[in-house]
């Protein structure tokens, strides 16, 4: 079998940013180039695609990895890749056990922090973005944004948590392209709404305003890939005011204009 080491790649990598025990790259993969046999990686892996979309075979299971989506291997996890395109296109970060230990994590939290982050896809663009601008002083960036990307917000579905907060958060992830008011959702998780005002940032970090556009710029990340609307179609259903609103929060979040992401 095979072992990739630190900074092997089965596609061609076009750009590469190297900080700390962390390697930053954009990789394209191609059935010419890409090798389908079972191998694994000596670090922790993080992959956003974005374009093809892979078929993934591990432990006899296969899936397709869509297009505008997230997953992540552990070091040494066996997998192998089969493109469903001629060619597809990754964003992919590879941390080094040297720099997981020193940030006082490990792979495990790595990963839920990756489920559970409301703005992990956003947060990898943002990255690739400073990737490519290349200048000596987007280090210290990278690695800010790496941080919150991986690192473990308040875990919302622990014991001690208000019920109304569990409530809450299945309520604006249902919900999260419809237009609910705060008595709304004081009706709905039983608690005033100043309660909610109060302490919401205290249990997901963000405003409540903040955290919604976050959820809309998260779900609007994979509809520009994966679905045959137009952007003025995915601002409309994504529940922008109107598709100027939604550029702005797109570039904001990510870095990229809408237009430029579906390119990538």
């Amino acid at each position: 079998m095979e072992v990739l080491l630190k900074g092997e790649y089965t596609g061609d990598v076009i750009k590469r940013l190297n900080i700390d025990d962390v390697i930053i790259t954009n990789t394209l993969y191609s059935r010419s180039k890409n090798n389908p046999e079972w191998h694994y990686h000596e670090n922790f892996h993080i992959s956003f695609v974005f374009q093809g979309g892979k078929a993934d075979t591990k432990k006899q299971t296969s899936f397709v990895q869509k297009e505008g989506s997230i997953f992540s291997y552990y070091s040494g996890e066996q997998h192998r890749w089969i493109s469903s395109e001629v060619i597809s296109k990754s964003a992919n970060i590879e941390i080094g056990h040297d720099f997981i230990k020193a940030s006082h994590l490990n792979e495990d939290s790595i990963k839920e922090a990756l489920l559970k982050n409301v703005d992990s896809k956003a947060l990898i663009l943002k990255i690739q973005n400073e990737m490519l601008l290349v200048n000596k002083q987007n280090s210290i960036a990278v690695r800010s944004l790496l941080l919150d990307l991986i690192t473990k917000t308040t875990d919302i579905s622990t014991f001690g948590t208000p019920k109304w907060v569990v409530i809450l958060n299945e309520l604006l992830h249902d919900q999260w392209n419809k237009q609910i008011t705060l008595n709304q959702m004081s009706k709905i998780v039983g608690v005033h709404p100043i309660t909610i005002s109060k302490n919401f940032r205290k249990y997901f970090k963000y405003t409540l305003g903040e955290y919604q556009r976050k959820l809309k710029i998260e779900k609007s990340i994979e509809l520009i890939k994966n679905s045959s609307m137009s952007l003025s179609e995915i601002a409309f259903y994504c529940g922008f005011t109107d598709q100027s609103h939604f550029i702005r929060n797109f570039k904001s979040m990510t870095g990229f204009l809408p237009k430029q992401f579906q390119k990538l």
